[in-house]
């Protein structure tokens, strides 16, 4: 493995970043290092030199090149590239650390990836990159330049990075470049690094502001067509008119903008590009993915790891549930026991002794089909863990779920903490093997907890929440009378007796029907249970505290 790194006045960072190498439970005789120094001005040189002498006895090399100049992120990494030799090769920002197994997971990830797979996007703390990623197969549609590992021949096939582009969206562009060869980009949240990216939240930095608008308008020649391009000009006039998010900024935009029609002709050459070249872009304003809440999340591990018991409800459709069991699998969370409990016959249990038997899972059948509500209240009797979590068989949840609740009720005093989930309209092609179209991700419940709004609207999907089972077992599990809707009475129940901590991102997905025929009939059946839950909770609403009815109050007149 060979590790790039590319360092500019970068003294302050030097030490820890390899240190941390040095602490990796990893074969580090099989590590190669090499330094790109831009022309630092600092004392950045005589820090590398200090590392290289304490590493390079651990290490199969470490290497030092001096630019005469800065050569800018792209070009200074293709020179680093250049003086190796492992077929794979990792990219990390010089502000990074890495963790004890962030290599070795890493290298397990990728030995087991099948060959379509090129590149490996690490996971950064503390914040996390918001883009979109697959919740199953973990496939990305770019990664994010400071930490990732590649395959060397399709570096040198794709022709590296591009070096016209002097720093930002240098990532994507080779990202693209990649994807549009046919191959396929992965996240692997498992293999974390901290990256000290932003002094503080939402800080904005005057290089990456106006280079992320000006290269994004050159990648648009590159990968666009007309339309793309146009668009771009026209969401330049709006950044550029709109105000200032640091003083100077319109000026700096305008000099790069001027730059940027000399650079043109240079996108506008597609030859080092594969045949998928029109496949693999997409411009979401300045976005070029979907993105999910979450961007300046402070994430932070647990200090302890409690058992948390998902709870799985399923019935006669085992290929779905595999994916759900995947989601699981791939949890950055430790500690975790899945429930699975089957409405009706056993159709689910010889697949989860076949293809999950690496996981701690508890699986039962109730025989004969008794309902979402008694399957669920039998699933949470079953469960041993302190922590209890919905996970529908049709749900998924992000890698990151699991931890950022634990996390955040580790440092609460309340008794149940949910976080925000994507609702994604899926088409159906086939059951069996389970094959569906996404036709797009929705972020439509995000709303602060607040218990007497929680009587009147349903605004926590199910698998969202996570709760202490105290509460389950102090104030009774789901209605059983109730088929749907039993989730929200439940919730209405416990928020009488422990306030929710809601935490800004997106961990979750939920999937619900495209084809307007069958929304429209589960529509109904929701409708129905309406009906029935607002006249139950008619009665909860006597049992809320003064206290809230006045913080209701003065939220609602803005006191």
């Amino acid at each position: 493995m060979d590790i790039i790194y590319v360092s500019y006045n970068s003294e302050k960072w030097i030490e820890k970043c390899f240190d941390s190498v040095l602490k990796s439970n990893f074969d580090l005789k099989t590590v190669s290092i090499v330094v790109v120094d831009n022309h630092s001005t600092d004392r950045s040189v005589d820090k590398l030199k200090e590392a290289k002498k304490k590493c390079e006895k651990e290490l199969r090399s470490f290497e030092i090149v001096e630019a005469d100049s800065n050569l800018g992120f792209g070009k200074a990494n293709n020179l680093g590239v250049s003086k190796g030799s492992d077929e794979i090769v990792c990219f990390f920002n010089i502000d990074t650390e890495v963790y004890p197994d962030t290599l070795k997971n890493l290298d397990e990830d990728i030995r087991k990836s099948e060959n379509e797979f090129a590149l490996w996007e690490l996971r950064q703390f503390p914040y996390e990159h918001p883009k979109l990623y697959d919740a199953v197969t973990h496939e990305t549609s770019w990664s994010s330049g400071a930490a990732f590992a590649m395959r060397r021949e399709i570096f040198e096939k794709v022709h590296g990075f591009d070096e016209a582009i002097f720093m930002y969206a240098e990532d994507v562009d080779l990202s693209w470049r990649v994807r549009s060869f046919g191959y396929k980009l992965k996240y692997v949240p498992k293999a974390t690094i901290t990256h000290y990216a932003y002094a503080k939240a939402g800080e904005v930095k005057p290089n990456q502001y106006v280079n992320s608008i000006i290269n994004n308008l050159l990648l648009r020649y590159r990968f666009g067509g007309w339309g793309a391009i146009l668009k771009g000009y026209e969401l330049f006039a709006r950044a550029y008119l709109k105000g200032q998010p640091f003083e100077g900024s319109r000026k700096l935009l305008r000099k790069r903008f001027w730059k940027h029609f000399s650079q043109i002709p240079h996108f506008l050459n597609r030859s080092f590009c594969g045949d998928k070249r029109k496949e693999v872009a997409l411009f979401l304003g300045f976005d070029y993915a979907p993105i999910r809440d979450g961007a300046f999340y402070v994430n932070e591990f647990p200090k302890e790891y409690p058992l948390v018991s998902i709870i799985v409800r399923t019935c006669g459709r085992p290929a779905v549930l595999r994916e759900t069991l995947i989601s699981l699998r791939e949890q950055t969370y430790p500690n975790i026991e899945v429930v699975v409990v089957e409405d009706g016959k056993n159709t689910a249990g010889e697949m989860i002794e076949k293809e999950f038997s690496d996981m701690n899972i508890l699986y039962y059948a109730t025989g004969v089909n008794q309902g979402r509500s008694k399957a669920g209240n039998k699933a949470m009797e079953l469960a041993h863990g302190e922590y209890l979590n919905f996970l529908d068989d049709d749900d998924l949840f992000y890698a990151d779920h699991v931890e950022v609740l634990v996390k955040t009720l580790e440092n609460s005093k309340n008794k149940a903490a949910y976080a925000f989930g994507f609702e994604t309209p899926i088409e159906i092609k086939s059951k069996d093997p389970y094959i569906y179209e996404i036709s797009d991700y929705r972020g439509v419940h995000k709303t602060k907890f607040d218990k007497i709004e929680l009587c009147y609207h349903n605004y926590i999907p199910i698998q969202c929440i996570m709760f202490e089972k105290e509460l389950f077992e102090k104030y009774g599990g789901q209605d059983e009378t109730l088929d749907a809707l039993e989730d929200w009475d439940m919730w209405v129940r416990y928020s009488l007796h422990t306030d929710f901590d809601c935490v800004d991102k997106t961990t979750s997905i939920y999937r619900v029907p495209k084809v307007q025929t069958i929304n429209a009939k589960r529509q109904k059946e929701l409708d129905e249970a309406l009906i029935v839950v607002r006249e139950k909770h008619k009665g909860y609403m006597q049992m809320i505290n003064v206290y809230d009815v006045a913080m209701m109050y003065q939220k609602s007149h803005g006191l």
